[in-house]
C-alpha cells in the first residue's frame, strides 16, 4: 500500500498527505453523499419571474427586428 501512495503522489505531484486526504474525501463523500445537483441551485430555478409565454413571443420579435435591420441594404 506504500508503494502505491508513493506511485500516486508522484503521478499526481502532490505529498502523500494530499493523496490520502483527497482519497478519504471521496471515500467519505460515497457513504455520506452531500447535496445533489438540484439541492445546490434549487434557490436559482424560475429566478427569472418573467412568464415563459411572454419570453418567447418577445424573443421572436426582437429576432426578426434585428434579422431585417441587418439584411436590409
Amino acid at each position: 500500500m506504500e508503494e502505491r501512495l508513493a506511485r500516486a503522489s508522484r503521478k499526481l505531484r502532490v505529498a502523500k498527505s494530499e493523496v490520502i486526504k483527497r482519497s478519504l474525501t471521496a471515500y467519505l463523500d460515497q457513504l455520506e453523499p452531500g447535496q445533489s445537483a438540484y439541492e445546490l441551485g434549487k434557490d436559482l430555478f424560475g429566478a427569472d419571474d418573467t412568464p415563459p409565454a411572454t419570453l418567447s413571443a418577445t424573443y421572436k420579435r426582437k429576432l426578426k427586428a434585428k434579422l431585417r435591420a441587418k439584411h436590409r441594404r
